[in-house]
């Protein structure tokens, strides 16, 4: 699995931030109406503009003989799914995407339209809410250790949404029972050790479960550090840099395609010495465009999207008349 757990971490921390931010702005349809443009706004730019340099790229790498066996599908059904993120509910002829992370982006947008039941349940009771996620959890651990056990099954390899939603679903809880985590003693230091921990159990073959555990261990820590005004100062200078994640994530896996497997392998059929030179200016090219990325594109998108006025919102409580 490697660090492909981090993806979870994610969706803790989204979970956490849209019922921090939305909690109280998706009672009534127009509300939720207006949140949902605002995610788009947010994601789908930069999901269809990856998706085209994705397309382009693969058809250059085919055009000149060196593409490898597992080639995206070109079919306009399957471009227009994953588009439209089908993909992330059902696979498409090979199953394989031309940007092989934009998986988790398709089902960040199913857990935004079940975003308002989470809500509601937390409103009305945080117990609840909490033991509602710890039984998806439980039932997404059964499943993929006892249902699916062919030798090649792991956690990140089961249907997307269902993955998905226990970490969205606990750090949603985690929003509600933010004070209880105040709490917690230490808490800067206990993120800081749980963090090198995941670290070291995604580099070493641990099991998911155990990964899993620790992933929210981080996200619960952070949430109690952040409670106590205790994050290190470090934490606090890089915490911008944070605006970038959604760009750096999107971009990598292309670069790294462009980089390192067109150009290094297939093109230069480069050495170590080559590749890890090759590599640095991958890594160093992720950051710059991501940079680049949120500014001029992303951003310009978002606000351009958010002020077409489609809904009239404002905020308002979740409660059993608004949502019913």
């Amino acid at each position: 699995m490697g660090l492909a757990l981090f993806v979870d971490l994610f969706f803790v921390v989204s979970g956490f931030v849209i019922a921090y931010v939305y909690h109280d702005r998706v009672g009534t349809i127009r509300n939720y109406c207006t949140f949902m443009q605002r995610r788009i706004g947010r994601l789908v730019p930069l999901h269809l503009l990856t998706l085209l340099v994705a397309i382009f790229i693969w058809g250059g790498v085919i055009m000149l003989g060196k593409a490898a066996n597992h080639i995206p599908s070109f079919q306009p059904r399957c471009i227009a799914q994953t588009a439209l993120f089908l993909h992330a509910i059902v696979e498409c002829d090979n199953g394989l995407t031309f940007n092989s992370v934009s998986w988790s982006i398709g089902a960040e947008m199913i857990m935004y339209l079940l975003f308002p039941a989470l809500a509601w349940a937390g409103f009305y009771s945080r117990t609840g809410l909490a033991m509602g996620a710890g039984a998806l959890l439980v039932g997404a651990v059964i499943f993929d250790s006892f249902v699916e056990t062919t030798a090649s099954r792991s956690w990140v390899e089961l249907w997307p949404a269902f993955r998905a939603l226990p970490s969205f679903a606990i750090g949603s809880s985690m929003f509600y029972w933010r004070d209880a985590l105040r709490k917690i003693p230490r808490a800067a230091s206990c993120l800081g050790a749980s963090l090198l921990l995941l670290v070291a159990a995604m580099t070493t073959g641990v099991s998911h479960v155990l990964v899993l555990a620790l992933v929210y261990v981080v996200a619960g820590s952070a949430v109690a550090a952040d409670m106590q005004g205790s994050v290190r100062p470090i934490v606090r200078k890089i915490g911008p840099l944070g605006q970038l994640t959604y760009s750096m994530y999107m971009w990598h896996s292309i670069l790294i395609l462009l980089f390192m497997n067109a150009i290094g392998d297939k093109i230069l059929h480069a050495k170590t010495g080559l590749m890890l030179v090759i590599g640095m200016a991958c890594y160093a090219s992720i950051l710059g465009l991501a940079y680049i990325s949120f500014l001029f594109i992303e951003t310009p998108a978002r606000r351009w999207i958010d002020g077409l006025r489609l809904f009239s919102a404002s905020p308002q409580p979740v409660t059993a008349k608004s949502l019913g």
